[in-house]
Parts: C-alpha cells; structure tokens; sequence
C-alpha cells in the first residue's frame, strides 16, 4: 500500500486532494496546527491525523510528502522527511502531477472560482459525464465534501493563483471569471495579476480552449500571445439561470459554468436542471439558522460568506439588496489579512455602500504573509462611519447583542445579516449558528 503524509491537511485544498488519495487506496496521514471541521471528517474518514506539526510523525516508509504553500522550510516534520529523502511536493505540485492524468477542466480567475466549479460539475454529472472533482469549497451534492471521485477521464479542479499556484496546472480546457487586484503579495501590482494569468495560460495544450469572460478587460489581456483557442462569453445578454441564490454575480458564474459543459456536449436542458437543483455551497451566500440558545430572530436571514476583496463585498451586498428589498442589511466582516487592506484601502471604503449598517471585526492577520504597520480595522472603521451607521466590535458575544438590539430597533423591517470574511470569523459563526445547506 502506498502511503502519503499531508502538512497542513485542515486547508479545504489539501482536504480536497487527501480525499483523492484516500480514494485510489492510499494510507493517507497527516497533521494541522488545530482542530477543525474539516479535520474531525477526515478522521472519521480513515485519516491517521495529528493537531500539531512534530518530526516524529514523519515515518521513513511514506512514498511521498505534500505540504502546504503556506508550510515554511523550517518546519519540523518537512525537514524530517527531506532528512528521510521522501519525495516533497507542495499542493499545487501534487496537484499538477494529477492533471496530467487526466482531460482537466480548471475554473480559474479573482472571483467567482468555487461557484462556478461546483455548477460545472453539476452540469456534468447531471449530462452523464461522471466527473472527478477537486473543489474549494464543501457541496451538499457531494455529501458535504469538497471531492468528488468520478469514473470518467474528466478531472475539474479550482485553480487557485496564489504564490503562482496555477501555473504547476497542464489543464485542457480553461474558464476564467474574471480578474481583478488580489493577491498582490504575489502578483505586486494589476499589472503582474495579469501576466500571472497569461503564463498560466500558456500552459494550456495547443489542442486545448479557453472561455473568457467578454466583459472584463483585465481577462482579455492576460489571453495575448496565447496558443489555445480563445472563446468569449458575456458578449451579449443571455437568458437567466434558474438559480435559487441571489446576485447577478452568480448568473455569470452559471453561464461561464455552461460555456464548458456545451462544448463539452451538455444540453441546455440537463444544464438548467443541474442549477435548478444547485442549493448553494459551503461559505458562498451559505444560509444560517440560528440556535434556540442565541435567541435570536428567527424570521430574519443570516448568511455566511467568504468574501474578502472589496469587489466581492461589493456584488454579494448588491446581491442580498436586491433579493431582499424591504429588508434592512447588516454587515458583519472580519478583514483578512493587513496587506490586503492596507493595499486595497481606498476600494475597501467604497464596497459597503449597499448595506444599511455595518460592523468592523479586528482584521485577520495571516502567520507569514503580514506587512509591518499598515491600515488597520479601527481605520476602516472610522472612515466607514463617516458616512454609514457602523460599529467596531472586538469580540462575537458583543455581535450577536448588536444584533438583538437592532432587531427590536427596527422592529417593522426584518434583518438580513450577513457575516463576512475569509478568517477564522467561520468558526464564531458556527457556535451560534447552524447551516441550513449543510445539517450537522
């Protein structure tokens, strides 16, 4: 039996692409600075897992080594297994070694990626494909997991750009949604998203395709000099998805997920009814119910959300607008990550402007990635309150009394809440909150 050791196996990638590996019969093991949801499912799903990362967990008899780009050298069980002559590979390596086994469909871009990922896979499986899935986020669809084994030679995957991940990635066909300034402690600058985006690309086999969104300049460029046949969607209008979350945001996410799927074979009609059926997924407009203990309003919306970039807070607040009018919108967002904010400060003032009131979080601040000084949530805060009813709450318990005093405030107008961020702002939600997409 070949066995395969994961550093940082809690991320929702490398749960992801553990599953894989638990799938093809391997003995899979690894570790994770703390305890999560995540880490307790893999356990029970045969995972030899360790909270903490330690030298004596390496064995000398592990085939290969995975770790997490966000794993430094020095960390004792990767030095224990270089020590070993294991084979190391990061995540993105790992992963491009599979899309080479495979005809890979990526879903790529700033926005946007998860989403459309799980409504590809939809499209597929529901034509008959039988897609293998590596998705970043978790689907009730697939039982409340985040992989998906599939019989076909079909491999989709999300392609993330961080730390230039997606370019260790052979895929055959591609989609881009979109791109935008994110992760400029990689890319430094638009500029440098864009040729990220355009090497990337480049890796595409001259056999291959790629579908760009019409509409958005910043992907048009990142196409120039490339060898793969380039189709554009979003030229024109096109007719609505029957989607049950809201925001027009998630309508061109459907359409690029069916530009795929078409030219793959996929009928419309087996198309819209995979998205008919598509409930939504893990932290994407993911909708909450409160426990009885928190005695919350129980006729008032809460929704959980990973959105993290000022364009993302922008469409998902325009989104919950205009599905819920009448409604009086709250906003509960933990900032991640100082660089981020510190580099996308002015844009970050300017993306709240569809919610009613607003509640600053202390930001989180990522181990290893961090800028010294920098913007912080006080001075978001401050500039937010200007011109919106805003608060700045250290702690949840504090949050969820906002949220009591408001509702007998606006008594006639019931909320939407929305909590908001790619931190550990997850975590305080689920103490107080169940999901109504994925049941404990």
């Amino acid at each position: 039996m070949n066995r395969i050791y994961f550093i940082g196996i809690g991320g929702i990638g490398m749960s992801s692409l553990a599953r894989y590996y638990l799938s093809q019969g391997y003995k899979v093991s690894g570790s994770d600075l703390a305890k999560s949801e995540i880490t307790d499912s893999l356990k029970k799903e045969g995972v030899d897992l360790f909270i903490g990362h330690n030298s004596k967990n390496i064995k000398n008899n592990f085939d290969s080594v995975v770790y997490s780009s966000a794993i430094k050298k020095n960390n004792p069980e990767l030095k224990e297994a270089k020590k070993f002559k294991i084979p190391t590979l990061t995540y993105a390596e790992s992963l491009g070694e599979l899309t080479k086994q495979y005809i890979t469909l990526a879903v790529s871009g700033s926005h946007g990626k998860s989403t459309t990922t799980a409504l590809l896979s939809l499209m597929m499986i529901e034509a008959g494909l039988d897609p293998t899935v590596i998705v970043g986020t978790r689907l009730k669809e697939f039982g409340g997991s985040n992989f998906r084994l599939g019989k076909s030679r079909y491999l989709i995957i999300e392609a993330d750009e961080w730390n230039n991940s997606f370019h260790q990635y052979k895929p055959t066909i591609v989609t881009v949604t979109n791109i935008d300034k994110e992760h400029l402690d990689t890319f430094e600058n638009l500029q440098g998203v864009i040729n990220g985006f355009n090497k990337y690309l480049n890796n595409i086999a001259p056999q291959g395709k790629v579908f760009i969104n019409a509409k958005d300049k910043n992907s048009i460029q990142a196409t120039k000099g490339i060898v793969a046949e380039t189709f554009l969607y979003n030229k024109k209008a096109f007719s609505k998805w029957p989607l049950k979350i809201p925001g027009e945001f998630n309508q061109l996410n459907a359409e690029a997920a069916w530009q795929v799927a078409e030219s793959l074979g996929v009928s419309k009609k087996d198309a819209r009814s995979a998205v008919k059926k598509f409930t939504g997924s893990w932290r994407r407009m993911e909708f909450l119910l409160p426990k009885p203990e928190t005695k919350l309003c129980k006729l008032c919306v809460y929704i959980n959300d990973y959105a993290h970039h000022p364009s993302e807070i922008k469409v998902v607040g325009k989104g919950i607008k205009q599905a819920y009018p009448k409604k009086k919108s709250v906003v509960i967002f933990q900032p991640h990550q100082i660089e981020r904010l510190t580099n996308l400060y002015g844009d970050f003032k300017k993306s709240f402007s569809d919610f009613d009131v607003i509640v600053i979080m202390p930001t989180y601040e990522v181990v290893g990635r961090e800028l010294e000084g920098g913007k912080t949530s006080e001075n978001l805060f401050n500039d937010l309150r200007k011109k919106k009813r805003s608060y700045h709450l250290q702690n949840f318990e504090d949050v969820l009394s906002l949220i009591r005093e408001l509702r007998q405030e606006f008594k006639k107008e019931k909320l939407v809440v929305t909590f908001m961020g790619a931190g550990d702002i997850d975590q305080e939600v689920r103490k107080y909150f169940d999901s109504k997409l994925l049941p404990a």
